[in-house]
């Protein structure tokens, strides 16, 4: 992907971006080419080559973005625990409701999660600290793919039940569950 990050490659980023997702409600992710997001966004495949070298970075870059989101809300927040970090992710995503439908029915949430686990470091070391951070270092890994990958199973089982529960209400039922001595 090119790094180019002017004002026009920003908007022409987010146009191919927009483009994307209205072609994804009614084609496969799989099936669209440059040339349909291209012409959606009103752009030249020129341009889109210019920014990228294919339409998963479209998706890889929009991700980052919105990861850098999630990141910004945690520190705004200032967030320091678990559960409250966890709260956090699910009100993020609760607000992206249609978006999160979409890359369910395209079947590409797996991207999502991998970006998720790539940016969770710094999440952790954010909410946490960064000698909590060192002194797990060689477990961290583990630690990590535990907590997101049953956040992710808990995401992907809302998304199916059509997120009917706030996430206010699941992650207050979550966290008494696993504070039951009944479990």
């Amino acid at each position: 992907m090119n790094t180019t990050n002017g004002k026009m490659a920003i908007q022409s980023r987010q146009k191919l971006a927009d483009a994307l997702f209205i072609i994804m409600q009614q084609y496969n992710f799989k099936e669209i080419t440059i040339t349909q997001i291209a012409q959606e966004a009103k752009l030249s495949r020129k341009t889109f080559y210019r920014l990228y070298n294919n339409k998963e970075e479209i998706l890889d870059d929009f991700f980052q973005n919105l990861f850098e989101s999630f990141i910004k809300r945690v520190k705004d927040e200032d967030i320091h625990h678990y559960w409250d970090a966890v709260q956090v992710y699910f009100d993020f995503w609760e607000e992206k409701r249609e978006f999160l439908r979409l890359l369910k029915k395209q079947n590409i949430l797996t991207i999502l999660m991998n970006i998720s686990y790539n940016r969770s470091f710094e999440v952790f070391e954010y909410v946490r600290s960064k000698e909590i951070m060192v002194s797990f270092s060689p477990y961290l890994p583990y630690l990590i793919s535990y907590a997101l990958g049953g956040m992710h199973s808990m995401l992907i089982k809302w998304i199916e039940e059509d997120m009917a529960v706030p996430s206010s209400v699941l992650i207050e039922k979550l966290k008494a569950g696993f504070q039951s001595v009944d479990i």
